[in-house]
């Protein structure tokens, strides 16, 4: 083990003589060697056609054009719907839930403004407070013609009818206050119902 050891350091040290006489004793032969050594990669390791010299490729390589940015278009914003077709979607909506109304009544007798709220309601969270607005006298109107017996019929409002058109209000109003409230009034809901029950917990416990 020991004998290794000393034939390793003997190579080192052999080693590291080497190096030492391949080393330049000044300035001038340290510049000499670089230069030489720069000739040699020139020689050897440079492709036919590149320049000589390894400055003069140095400056060729800043020269060159710089390759053109990408220019991202910017994404085409969205039309924004006209009022014909906004008016022609509620229409649409509250004529489905009218035939609705009407098979309800058909069938069981009542639910004629059911559908109607649900379709003004479906209307304010597509579209927004303005269009379930003007969606509130269609609804009122379809209701009372085509919805409650007698169908066909426009007749001086009932107090049901009247209802209805309260319930419509509301939901053209509100519903898109609380879409656009969502989450404060889902924390403040959370808030509310949880110190209740932290109460009853403790006394629980």
């Amino acid at each position: 083990m020991l004998r290794d050891d000393a034939e390793q350091t003997d190579e080192l040290r052999r080693l590291a003589v080497q190096l030492a006489l391949q080393l330049p004793a000044s300035v001038a032969d340290a510049r000499r060697v670089l230069v030489l050594t720069n000739e040699c990669l020139d020689d050897f390791l440079i492709e036919r056609g590149e320049p000589r010299s390894a400055a003069a490729r140095a400056s060729r390589i800043w020269r060159r054009a710089a390759p053109p940015a990408t220019v991202v278009a910017p994404p085409v914003p969205a039309r924004a719907p006209t009022r014909l077709a906004v008016l022609l979607c509620c229409l649409a909506v509250l004529a489905i839930a009218a035939v609705l109304a009407a098979v309800s009544i058909r069938l069981v007798g009542y639910g004629a403004l059911g559908p109607s709220v649900l379709g003004v309601t479906a209307i304010a969270l597509l579209f927004g407070r303005g269009a379930a607005l003007v969606s509130v006298p269609l609804a009122f109107l379809l209701t009372n013609l085509a919805v409650i017996p007698p169908a066909w019929d426009l007749d001086w409002p009932s107090t049901y009818e009247l209802c209805g058109a309260v319930m419509y209000l509301a939901a053209a109003v509100f519903v898109p206050w609380i879409q656009a409230r969502r989450e404060p009034l889902r924390a403040a809901s959370l808030r509310v119902v949880e110190r209740p029950l932290r109460v009853l917990m403790r006394r629980a416990a």
